[in-house]
């Protein structure tokens, strides 16, 4: 696992959505390796190396994509297990994926196929697939980062704004896992690159 700080990212969502957002933004990816052996050590050691601290004080908050897979749910399981109440796990998908569904919905399917999710998951949106196209443009043009897009939506999680409850929301971290892609040739990757580049909310594309 990488882990990956992109302050860049987050004052670009704040243009994009018009919030005001806290604390510091990670991605967190996998190297494009479904074999990857996950454990608590590695990633406590992955959060050390980057000085994150998680405890009381200082929160953290996991976002991922609604549509899990095992190696997904090892790793919010193992960050649940080494942080307990430290932690917020969020997953989120796009309306479009899900049409006739609401969150409570894709989080009660989910449910029936993932053990005890329902008492690891804390939270879980929806969000709008317009607003996430430029994701794509400033990471794949900035860090040469080729994400799957239908994990981008995880980026987008830190808009809503669910560590507003903290005491101090400066003390928050937020990780954003995202899936990566083998090529940026993917068809689906360049459809969405492309409407990056021609979406209305992209006001900027380049690292600050």
């Amino acid at each position: 696992m990488n882990l990956l700080p992109i302050p860049w990212m987050k004052l670009k969502l704040e243009s994009i959505y018009d919030v005001n957002l806290y604390g510091n933004l990670y991605l967190i990816f996998n190297d494009i390796n479904y074999n990857y052996n996950i454990d608590t050590n590695s990633l406590s050691n992955l959060l050390v190396d980057h000085n994150i601290l998680v405890d009381d004080s200082h929160p953290l908050y996991l976002y991922l994509p609604m549509e899990l897979n095992d190696q997904i749910y090892k790793l919010m399981t193992s960050f649940k297990y080494l942080y307990k109440d430290n932690i917020y796990i969020i997953l989120g998908g796009y309306k479009d994926t899900y049409p006739n569904l609401n969150e409570l919905d894709c989080l009660a399917n989910l449910c029936s196929k993932y053990e005890n999710l329902d008492s690891i998951v804390n939270y879980s949106y929806l969000i709008d697939n317009d607003k996430t196209y430029e994701i794509f443009t400033s990471l794949s043009d900035t860090q040469k980062i080729y994400i799957n897009p239908i994990s981008s939506c995880s980026v987008s999680g830190i808009v809503l704004n669910y560590h507003m409850k903290q005491l101090n929301p400066n003390n928050v971290t937020h990780i954003s896992f995202v899936d990566l892609m083998n090529s940026p040739y993917d068809d689906s990757f360049i459809s969405c690159y492309l409407k990056g580049l021609t979406n209305n909310n992209n006001n900027f594309n380049y690292n600050f």
